[in-house]
């Protein structure tokens, strides 16, 4: 295995951390201030204004505009903080709408798909391509075409970064965003140190806000710093993941391109309440729509679970000491059954939950997750044979489906299980959200 190298000397690889047969060229595709962006398909009376889409319960800002983060609102900043310049500056502020979100997310992968079967999604707004079976000189022409695809299809800016490694397409992306270009490439030599060069050590993706001070006091203080350093080092240094990267910003692609290489091992769901929550059956109504969404996820993934975990929390700034309760329960057979899974999930919080807080939030996190129909070792005693337990699973698989094909055709929660709750008190307030344009009848636009 050969490792590519613009500038420096590297000694022989000590550590098989890279695997082979990766793509050679990689593009990053990336929604520009996505939620914002998301908001101005459907509102362009929002363009060229400062908008800051806020968390759940109004909290604070989770996404901003070029024209918010120019008034120097960070992100995460509390609606508090910046409550004096919204009237000043006509800031708009919006409650997150994450269903409108992730459906224009989902339109927006799947043209993608038009382009390309080599795809990973890394989140909802960001995808990698492949490019290697692209010509050099036709992948920015390749990538301009993709760019206002999605724009024209979905309404959607992006920009790309095109670049030989994952790590090197994140800071392309990150200059093209900085000097308002749609598509930036760097794959030379004297392209990859330049780029380095002007790349700050705390935007280095995998680095985060606490390593970077550590690294900065021994003197690397730019991307091209780090890249100078031997892999062995880093290793020692950071980790396993730190001399992936020194890898990754030497040229060399060591970070799983797809799910097939990397397959994700579990999945949380968790959510603030509207209102501060004290009684048990309030919070397991949260928990229970918790679990429910996390059995959706879980079948469209056709994935199953051996293990959920459930945490209940109080308010981290509040005037009470904090508390964290923390409950596990297991399944005699892995699955992605709602109705198991709540039961599970009612279990489990019967163990994380304490009289006498007032809890702030909630979540479910199923763990060990294995992929549907894959062979599994049962618990001794459980009745595999027993054809009513096996009539039962069949219902219930039945079952799932028929109430997930009614959500996706008529909308979400149109048929929902009552353990959540009829008049529940933990949803958050949301008095600022748009309407779910694309996912509900009701709340389609209306061009007059």
């Amino acid at each position: 295995m050969k490792c590519l190298l613009a500038f420096g000397v590297l000694s022989p690889m000590s550590f098989t951390v890279c695997a082979a047969n990766r793509p050679t060229t990689f593009a990053l595709i990336d929604g520009n201030n996505f939620f914002v962006s998301c908001e101005r398909v459907f509102n362009p009376y929002l363009n060229h204004k400062p908008v800051i889409v806020l968390s759940g319960n109004d909290g604070c800002a989770i996404a901003r505009s070029n024209e918010a983060k120019a008034l120097n609102i960070a992100m995460s900043a509390a609606l508090h903080t910046f409550s004096h310049l919204v009237k000043q500056h006509d800031i708009q502020l919006l409650s997150c709408n994450f269903e409108l979100y992730s459906d224009l997310s989902t339109r927006m992968m799947k043209v993608l798909q038009t382009f390309t079967a080599n795809i990973d999604i890394s989140s909802i707004d960001e995808a990698f391509l492949d490019l290697s079976s692209i010509p050099n000189i036709d992948q920015e022409n390749f990538a301009q075409t993709i760019h206002k695809t999605i724009f024209k299809c979905i309404g959607i800016p992006v920009t790309i970064g095109i670049a030989p490694t994952k790590t090197l397409t994140k800071i392309a992306n990150r200059i093209a965003k900085k000097t308002q270009t749609s598509v930036k490439s760097i794959q030379t030599p004297h392209e990859i140190e330049s780029a380095l060069k002007q790349t700050d050590i705390s935007a280095v993706w995998g680095i985060g806000r606490a390593l970077a001070p550590k690294l900065k006091e021994i003197g690397l203080y730019t991307a091209f710093d780090l890249a100078q350093k031997d892999p062995r080092w880093a290793r020692k240094m950071i980790g396993i993941m730190g001399e992936r990267l020194v890898r990754e910003l030497q040229g060399t692609s060591c970070i799983a391109f797809n799910a097939d290489e990397d397959d994700k091992k579990s999945i949380q769901v968790t959510r603030s309440f509207g209102v501060k929550l004290t009684e048990f059956n309030d919070i397991a109504e949260a928990i229970s729509l918790h679990a429910t969404r996390l059995g959706e996820q879980l079948r469209a993934k056709k994935l199953i679970t051996p293990t959920i975990s459930v945490f209940c929390r109080t308010s981290p700034f509040g005037n009470s000491p904090y508390f964290k309760g923390i409950g596990v329960t297991g399944f005699d057979t892995p699955t992605n059954d709602t109705q198991l899974l709540i039961k599970g999930a009612i279990k489990a919080l019967s163990q994380a939950y304490q009289l006498g807080h007032s809890f702030q939030s909630a979540g479910v996190h199923a763990m060990g997750l294995l992929q549907e129909g894959q062979v599994i070792q049962k618990i001794l005693f459980t009745p595999s044979n027993d054809l009513s337990s096996k009539e039962k699973n069949k219902r219930s698989r039945s079952l799932n489906e028929a109430i997930d094909i009614i959500n996706k055709r008529t909308g979400k929660d149109t048929v929902f299980w009552a353990s959540s709750g009829i008049n529940p008190k933990h949803v958050p307030h949301q008095g600022k959200r748009s309407n779910r344009y694309t996912t509900r009848w009701d709340e389609l636009k209306i061009v007059i």
